[in-house]
C-alpha cells in the first residue's frame, strides 16, 4: 500500500466539498439574479414594517398620515406618495398577507417576464390604479358629500397591492387557454365579493374599500397590458455552460508531481 495514500484522501475529499460548495453558490447566485426586483421590494416592504413596529399589529394612523395616499393629495400636489404609500401595510395578518402575495405574484412575473418588464408592469399599475381613482373619488365627492364619500376621499390608503394584483392579471393572462378565462373570472369574482362586503362597513372602513375597489382595476388592468404586448415573456434562461462557467480551483485540479512529469518538464 502506497503510503501516500491515507494522506491523500483527506485532501481529495476537502477538494471535492470546497468544488460542491463553490458549484452551488454559483448556482443560487443565478437564481436569485433572476428575482432582483421581487427581493428589492420584499426588503423595502419588511424594513418598513420593522420600523412602523406593523409586522404584528396594525399600523399605527401617524405613519398612515404621514406616508400614505389619499385623493386629496391630487389637489395638495403632494405625488411623492403615490410612491411612499409602496413603503406600508396595514400591519398585523395584512402585512403577512402582503409578503406572501407580493413575493409570489411578483415572483412569477419577474420569472417569466424579467426583472424590467416587471418593474414597468407593477409600477405602472400601481400608479394608474391610484390616480384613477382618486380622480373619480374627487368627481363623485363634488356631487355627493356623504359621510362615506368623504371618508373615501379623505382616507389614507397603503400598500403595494395594486401593483402584484396587476402582476398576477398579466401571470394569469399566460395560462393554458382553456383554463385562463375560468381562473381568471373565479379571481375577478372573489375579489368583487371581497368589495360588496366592505361596502358594508362605510365610512369607518374606507381604506379597506379603497384597497379592494383597486384590486378590483389592477386584475384586469395587469391582465389588458399583457395581452397588448406591454411585458412580452422572455425565453427560457441558458444553463451556463462548462466552458464558460468560472473554475474554483482546488487541489484536485492541480496534477501531483512525479517522476515521469519532473523528466518530462526537464526534456
Amino acid at each position: 500500500m502506497d503510503c501516500h495514500t491515507a494522506w491523500d484522501r483527506p485532501r481529495l475529499a476537502n477538494s471535492q466539498s470546497i468544488k460542491a460548495i463553490c458549484k452551488r453558490s454559483k448556482h443560487l447566485s443565478l437564481h436569485l439574479q433572476r428575482y432582483r426586483f421581487t427581493i428589492a421590494t420584499t426588503a423595502l416592504l419588511l424594513g418598513f414594517a420593522i420600523a412602523s413596529d406593523s409586522c404584528w399589529h396594525a399600523l399605527d394612523d401617524t405613519w398612515r398620515d404621514w406616508l400614505g395616499f389619499a385623493p386629496t393629495n391630487l389637489l395638495d400636489l403632494k405625488w411623492q406618495r403615490f410612491l411612499t404609500s409602496l413603503s406600508l401595510t396595514a400591519g398585523g395578518w395584512r402585512f403577512l398577507a402582503s409578503i406572501v402575495m407580493l413575493t409570489s405574484c411578483v415572483g412569477m412575473t419577474e420569472r417569466f417576464f424579467g426583472t424590467f418588464a416587471t418593474m414597468k408592469l407593477f409600477l405602472t399599475c400601481h400608479l394608474t390604479v391610484l390616480a384613477a381613482l382618486s380622480v373619480a373619488v374627487l368627481l363623485i365627492a363634488t356631487f355627493n358629500s356623504s359621510p362615506s364619500i368623504l371618508a373615501l376621499t379623505n382616507g389614507h390608503d397603503v400598500g403595494p397591492s395594486a401593483g402584484y394584483y396587476g402582476c398576477l392579471g398579466a401571470v394569469l393572462m399566460g395560462l393554458p387557454s382553456l383554463s385562463r378565462r375560468p381562473v381568471f373570472l373565479c379571481v375577478l369574482l372573489i375579489l368583487l365579493i371581497r368589495l360588496v362586503i366592505s361596502l358594508g362597513h362605510l365610512p369607518e372602513g374606507a381604506t379597506i374599500v379603497s384597497a379592494d375597489v383597486a384590486h378590483l382595476l389592477a386584475l384586469p388592468l395587469g391582465a389588458s397590458l399583457a395581452q397588448l404586448g406591454y411585458a412580452v415573456p422572455q425565453a427560457a434562461p441558458k444553463t451556463l455552460q462548462p466552458s464558460h462557467a468560472p473554475d474554483c480551483k482546488t487541489e484536485e485540479n492541480v496534477p501531483p508531481l512525479n517522476d515521469n512529469n519532473i523528466n518530462s518538464t526537464s526534456e
